[in-house]
This record gives C-alpha cells, structure tokens and sequence, in this order.
C-alpha cells in the first residue's frame, strides 16, 4: 500500500512541477555559442524592412519599423536582464551587402540611444522636482508646526494651520509617488535601453550556418 501511494504521489508531483524559465526560454530562443547570449532570431526580405518606411531619413537617423520594435520589446522582457541578448537579422542571399550593414546597426543603435536620452532626461528632471517638492512640503510642515504651538482656541488660525499641515503633506506624497512609482518605471526603460545598446546584431543570409 505504501508503494502505491509512494508512486501515485511521484507521479502527481511530476504533473504539478512548474518548468524552470530557463528551460522555457531554451525552446523558444537558441544560444550563441560564442557568447553564450540568447539569440532573437528576426527573418526579413530586405534591410528597408528594420526601418519604418515611410521615414526617408538616412539609415543613421531613420526610426524602426513600429511592429519591429514592439516584437524586440516583448522579446528583451522575456528574458531576464541577468542574460546577455543577441539580435541576428535572416535575409535572402541575393541581397547581401556587407558594406551597409554597418550603417544599418548604427541607425539601430541611434535610434536606441535617442530614447535612453529621453529617458534620462525624465529621470533628471524627476529629481529637480522631488527636491523642490521636499523643500516646499518642509517648509509648509514647519509653518503648521509654528502656528499649532501659537492657535490656542482660534479658529480662523486653527484652520489656516490645518491647510498648511494637509499641503505638506500632499507635496510629500508627491515625493513618494514620483520616486517610487514613476521612478522606477523610468529607471526600467532605462535599463531597457541600455540592453538594446549592448546588445550584439549581425546579419546572416541565405543558407549560412544561422549562429557563430
């Protein structure tokens, strides 16, 4: 009887068992062997694709393909920061052209590095509003600390005291949301970004073996 249970028992615990997130990303997502990165595979027909094309910018300054961009989101999420990302672009052999894709990586890049700007911008002026915030809930705090300790039974004061207090108050609350919050999904994007840049792109066409 024990054997039974014993065996019944390993079998529910096998049905149950959660896969690890490694194993799940191993079966969606090869590995550079070189790197050891995970590879986000991406197929297109021509390299105007990684662009938007209605943006006749040259490649350097020219935006991403929205759909593009949105599908490298989703991807970079997946997988956690702690791994490194490679991007490798499939295209048909008779399209090779080894001398654009320098510039071709470099408008990816640009077009990363201009967000991570936007982001810190955000991030910097988050700051210079959280120590103004700071010094305005303290010094509405301090003026309701001084005329609490001067109302005795006025009323007109009591109330007026009670307004600065209830300011203070809403400027630190400010503070918390700003840094808590807002920052730290600035802080993310950042992060976001900062991966796109690090990240290793290449091209490989045809039939060529599709990972170093």
């Amino acid at each position: 009887m024990y054997n039974i249970l014993q065996s019944i028992n390993t079998k529910w615990k096998k049905k149950t068992m959660i896969p690890k997130k490694s194993d799940y990303l191993q079966k969606i997502y090869e590995k550079n062997a070189t790197t050891g990165n995970y590879v986000i595979q991406v197929a297109i027909d021509k390299y105007t694709d990684i662009f938007n094309e209605w943006d006749r910018a040259p490649f350097r300054k020219r935006d991403m393909d929205p759909d593009l961009a949105v599908f490298l989101e989703n991807c970079f999420e997946e997988i956690p920061e702690k791994h490194g990302v490679d991007i490798c672009f499939y295209l048909p052999k008779e399209v090779k052209d080894i001398n654009r894709e320098e510039s071709l990586i470099a408008g990816i890049k640009t077009y990363y590095s201009f967000y991570l700007h936007q982001e810190i911008k955000v991030l910097k002026n988050n700051y210079h509003k959280i120590f103004k915030y700071v010094l305005i809930a303290l010094c509405l705090l301090g003026v309701s600390v001084f005329l609490g300790r001067n109302e005795g039974k006025n009323l007109i004061l009591g109330t007026i005291q009670q307004g600065f207090n209830i300011g203070g108050w809403v400027f630190l609350w400010e503070v918390i949301s700003m840094e808590f919050f807002r920052g730290r999904e600035v802080s993310s994007e950042i992060s976001k970004y900062q991966r796109f840049l690090n990240s290793l792109i290449y091209f490989k066409y045809g039939n060529e073996n599709p990972l170093p």
